[in-house]
């Protein structure tokens, strides 16, 4: 079936948005101290915080396009099923998203660091996702809670 409602953003808004995005959430997470400092310098650490996020945001970002704008319409029309195969693709596209950012985190440590178990992150993807769809939902735009957008 054909997407009549195909979202499209330009690259240049998907950037800058991604970029204010992510500096919110790094400097959140510095300030909680989720990473350990090891040996790095205040700005070493944020600098390694703020690539692992944004490899997230923004690579999360066309994930959910290529799902929004392909996968759904190729899925049964049954709401509940539609639920179910949405959570399960989240937790499917933490497996990519999670080890760009190891890889990523790889290239800022001087020794080789882990940053934990992909099968953890996928079901904390699951809940950023719910957790970014309720903001939309909010917002009164489209998205998971009102029709599995």
């Amino acid at each position: 079936m054909k997407n009549p409602e195909k979202f499209t953003e330009s690259f240049t808004k998907t950037v800058i948005r991604s970029i204010i995005t992510t500096t919110i959430i790094a400097i959140i997470l510095y300030w909680a101290h989720v990473f350990p400092t090891g040996d790095k310098s205040k700005l070493e650490l944020f600098e390694m915080i703020w690539s692992i996020v944004f490899c997230i945001v923004f690579g999360g970002h066309w994930l959910e396009l290529l799902f929004i704008n392909y996968i759904k319409f190729a899925l049964p029309k049954n709401i509940l099923l539609l639920y179910v195969i949405r959570i399960a693709y989240w937790f499917l596209c933490a497996i990519p998203l999670f080890f760009t950012a190891e890889w990523v985190d790889n290239l800022f440590s001087h020794n080789a660091g882990h940053l934990g178990q992909w099968w953890i992150f996928g079901f904390f993807y699951i809940g950023i996702e719910l957790l970014m769809h309720g903001i939309m939902q909010i917002r009164a735009k489209k998205s998971f809670y009102n029709g599995v957008y």
